[in-house]
């Protein structure tokens, strides 16, 4: 009888093992999606860049909840799943971001290199931070999420100016007591904070489609007020959470 028992819980360990390593795979993904965005940028294809991203921003958002589902962390204690994601994230948050601002000209040419380069530099300390989220999983400072400010440029074709002045505003807002958002792991409104992080990434998704094409306009300003209002939910969030603090 213990033979079989026996039996039976190695069979289940082998199982959550190798659903454990799928999710692994399916985290590494990320970064062979990130591959293909930076192929994109050296094409100079905005959109399809900004696609190849969102799917990497796809991965990285179902993968933890997935890893923890299946404990991969306890079947299978060799690789550092934390490691591998931090990785991953930083080539797709900082680093093409980076680049696709010096690429495509985001900023004025005088600070074409400069503002890339901080980006890149201050970022790397966000990562190694021990103390980047708060005990309730709110970020210290803004978090080193370029990919997502470069997309409200394209989205929105603000200018070179604008630019700079709205990035050396969140690079000061870094440093700053500022509390953002995390919309998966931030318990209060945690259900809101999911449906309209879903709600914020389709309509992205869907304005990148649509961008330079001939498409209704009620169609395209409906979209952009809703994607509009899903940004608003977060930042909200965010400056009430900063202002009780």
């Amino acid at each position: 009888m213990s033979k079989e028992k026996n039996i039976k819980i190695d069979e289940i360990f082998k199982h959550e093992k190798f659903l454990g390593t799928l999710v692994h795979l399916l985290t590494g993904l990320g970064i062979v999606a990130g591959f293909f965005a930076l192929i994109a940028v050296m094409n100079n294809n905005q959109k399809d860049a900004f696609l190849w991203l969102g799917l990497a921003f796809l991965i990285d958002s179902v993968d933890g909840t997935l890893a923890r589902k299946f404990n991969v962390k306890k079947n299978l204690p060799n690789i550092d799943g934390k490691m591998l994601d931090s990785i991953i994230d930083f080539f797709n948050y900082v680093i093409i971001p980076s680049i696709m601002i010096y690429w495509f000209r985001y900023v004025p040419d005088q600070f074409v290199v400069l503002i890339p380069a901080i980006l890149i530099f201050i970022s790397i300390f966000s990562y190694v931070n021990l103390n980047i989220l708060t005990n309730d999983n709110y970020y210290n400072g803004f978090p080193a999420i370029w990919n997502v400010i470069v997309l409200y440029f394209y989205i929105f074709g603000t200018n070179q100016h604008f630019n700079l002045i709205f990035l050396i505003l969140l690079i000061l807002l870094k440093f700053s007591p500022l509390k953002c958002i995390h919309p998966l792991r931030v318990k209060k409104f945690k259900y809101l904070s999911i449906l309209f992080a879903i709600f914020w990434f389709i309509t992205s998704i869907l304005l990148i489609l649509i961008k330079d094409m001939n498409i209704n306009s009620v169609y395209e300003v409906s979209l952009m007020f809703l994607w509009v209002v899903s940004n608003i939910y977060f930042i909200s969030v965010s400056i009430f959470k900063t202002l009780r603090n």
